[in-house]
């Protein structure tokens, strides 16, 4: 895990090292453990290192091979990188280390583009061919590591995070007001490569890039979602997942620095650590888990956590998550995630990372990407009725939502996602359009400006319920959430690794039938079946959902009001973005009956304003010492 940071210049134009060094700065804290830069005409690629694999210099980046004229910058990890080094062995290279770093390169010089499919990792690397004059850029297939360019006919700046591309090119620190428009009407954050910087876009996941030394640009996507053969059996294929869930995390334990896990007390943080427990036959691994509190009763997961713990003999680490401490610490997480957030629910991440960079454990395995593969969201019950609903299949319908009733005494929010979803999408477009025309936090000329349109994404599958589920990991919550995950990680230089994102088990989750998803008003049925016997019953069982989140609520009520009502007032001032009289109703409301969803967006985009774009000097640590970046 590391920050990449590169420049390509036309004309084979020389890159003074200034640039680089100005880049790897501000992409220290990915890479605490060293730093390297690689110069060649036209070409200059930086790194920051984070020793996980191979600790030795021989892994150290840019990696070069002068004999085949390629040079690599690499961020993330090739958790197969064991078996592909066998089979490049058997093809006649040679390895001077023994990290995943060289088998990447080997990669890539035997099967081209091609070596993307056979890798099983989070990734985004550049690499660039001396004999071809061509920049290879890409990233995995989900978009767990982030890779973000800016674009002009003179040539190409990327890097691991927008800042660094910022240090060298700071005119581009101005609003894009298309994601702005979009995160405050509806709040969706992450939806395609448009970023909130003007002029930087990202790499979307699943594709590549290819760079001439013209600065000529072709993108392509190299992977899209497939359902895997499944055994017609539910017990063969409850048996089957288990067994790829179980593969998923031995090859995400591959390390030379100590592992230790993020739990939630939920499913799927569960899931992860009680299968390390499973399969630890020899009792040769020291678990160490990482967990946030939250001194709210409707919030706090102690006692599930405690379960796990227990029954794992894992060593739990606990940090309480305090609105002080959260104050106190906003500005820092605002820096690192550069983009709004949309809640305070990623702060009780960043406290875990704290944790565990206090504990010297630098790599932690998580439970993310779960509900996205296996319909585990609450607007999943909806979903499901329009499927069945449009399949006809009115009794397996009556049996669902009757079921819904019993487990949960409502109706009324799933019967509005199942009318939404029954819908296609050109009415579901305009529904869209009338239900956010009335969200008035906007400014009058930015909603004329926009509209709103159904998050763009791939259609692989023939049926629709596929297809939402491809929507949530490629548009709308996945994406989010890996922003997330990736910044509050790497500010702590600790990388999280995600076994429920192994593209084998999200192929073979596609391939299964609806019923083992969601069944009985029952979501993720498959791995709670899967997990029978290896997480406590009281967890496989659990009705609740509480998003490992801190009581927002109240602290937007309490502790938080006047750094709410401060930024409320400073967004009402604010011209061309808010609408001024919709801001004065929110503070108004706010010390009895608040819209917190509301109020978030906009104090979460206010703090971005005056924190990424109204005080670059406070941003960017060696801007003054060069020149931008002639482009």
């Amino acid at each position: 895990m590391c920050g990449i940071a590169g420049i390509l210049r036309a004309e084979n134009e020389n890159i003074q090292p200034g640039y680089i060094a100005a880049m790897v700065e501000t992409l220290r804290h990915r890479g605490p453990d060293g730093d390297g830069s690689f110069f060649a005409p036209g070409i200059a690629l930086g790194h920051t290192r984070l020793a996980i694999i191979d600790l030795s210099t021989a892994s150290s980046q840019p990696f070069v091979d002068d004999e085949t004229g390629l040079a690599l910058v690499f961020n993330g990890e090739i958790y197969n990188y064991v078996e592909l080094r066998a089979e490049l062995r058997t093809l006649g290279h040679d390895f001077r280390s023994s990290g995943d770093v060289e088998v990447l390169l080997r990669a890539y010089e035997q099967w081209g583009h091609d070596c993307l499919r056979r890798l099983n990792g989070m990734f985004a690397f550049a690499i660039w061919d001396n004999r071809k004059r061509e920049l290879f850029l890409a990233r995995d297939r989900f978009g767990e590591k982030p890779l973000y360019l800016a674009r002009s006919p003179r040539g190409l700046v990327f890097a691991s995070e927008m800042k660094a591309i910022l240090a060298v090119r700071p005119e581009l620190r101005r609003p894009n007001r298309k994601p702005i428009f979009r995160y405050l009407s509806r709040g969706d954050l992450d939806l395609d490569e448009a970023t909130f910087f003007d002029g930087i876009e990202s790499l979307p996941a699943a594709h590549y890039m290819v760079v001439d030394a013209a600065a000529k640009t072709t993108c392509q996507r190299y992977w899209l979602p497939a359902s895997a053969d499944v055994p017609a059996s539910r017990a063969e294929a409850t048996e089957e997942f288990r067994s790829l869930l179980f593969d998923a995390v031995r090859i995400r334990l591959r390390s030379d620095v100590p592992v230790g896990s993020s739990l939630s007390g939920g499913l799927d943080s569960s899931s992860i650590v009680a299968t390390i427990n499973a399969q630890d036959t020899t009792r040769c691994i020291h678990q160490r888990t990482f967990s946030a509190r939250f001194r709210s009763r409707a919030h706090d997961e102690g006692r599930y956590i405690n379960l796990v713990t227990r029954q794992a003999g894992a060593e739990g680490h606990e940090v309480w998550v305090e609105p002080d401490d959260f104050l106190e610490e906003f500005a820092r997480l605002q820096w690192h995630q550069e983009e709004p957030i949309a809640s305070a629910s990623p702060y009780a991440q960043w406290c875990v990372m704290k944790l565990a960079h206090a504990s010297g454990t630098k790599v932690l395995l998580d439970g993310q990407g779960a509900d996205e593969m296996l319909a585990g969201y609450d607007q999943a019950h909806g979903m499901f009725w329009a499927h069945w609903a449009r399949r006809g299949r009115v009794d397996t319908l009556a049996k669902e939502v009757l079921s819904f009733v019993r487990r949960y005494r409502a109706i009324r929010q799933p019967a509005l996602f199942a009318a939404y979803y029954s819908l296609p999408e050109t009415p579901r477009d305009r529904l869209a359009e009338f239900y956010y025309r009335s969200n008035n936090v906007v400014s009058p000329d930015l909603h004329r400006g926009f509209r709103h349109a159904h998050a763009d994404a791939s259609h692989p599958f023939s049926d629709r319920l596929r297809n939402e589920l491809v929507r949530w990991q490629s548009a709308t919550q996945l994406p989010e959430i890996l922003r997330y995950a990736d910044r509050n990680s790497m500010a702590f230089g600790r990388e999280a690794r995600l076994p429920f994102l192994d593209h084998r088990l999200i192929e073979y989750s596609f391939g299964l039938p609806p019923e083992m998803l969601l069944r009985r008003a029952v979501t993720k049925v498959v791995l709670r079946d899967a997990m029978r016997g290896i997480v406590p019953d009281e967890i496989l069982e659990r009705r609740d959902k509480l998003a490992y989140s801190p009581p927002q609520r109240d602290w937007v009520r309490g502790p938080l009001r006047p750094w709410v009502e401060a930024l409320l007032t400073a967004a009402g001032r604010r011209d061309g973005y808010f609408n001024p009289r919709a801001i004065l109703e929110l503070k108004e409301r706010l010390p009895t009956r608040p819209d917190d969803v509301l109020t978030w967006r906009v104090i979460s985009a206010e703090a971005w304003f005056q924190r990424l774009i109204d005080s670059p000097g406070r941003s960017l640590p060696m801007q003054a010492e060069i020149s931008p970046l002639s482009w």
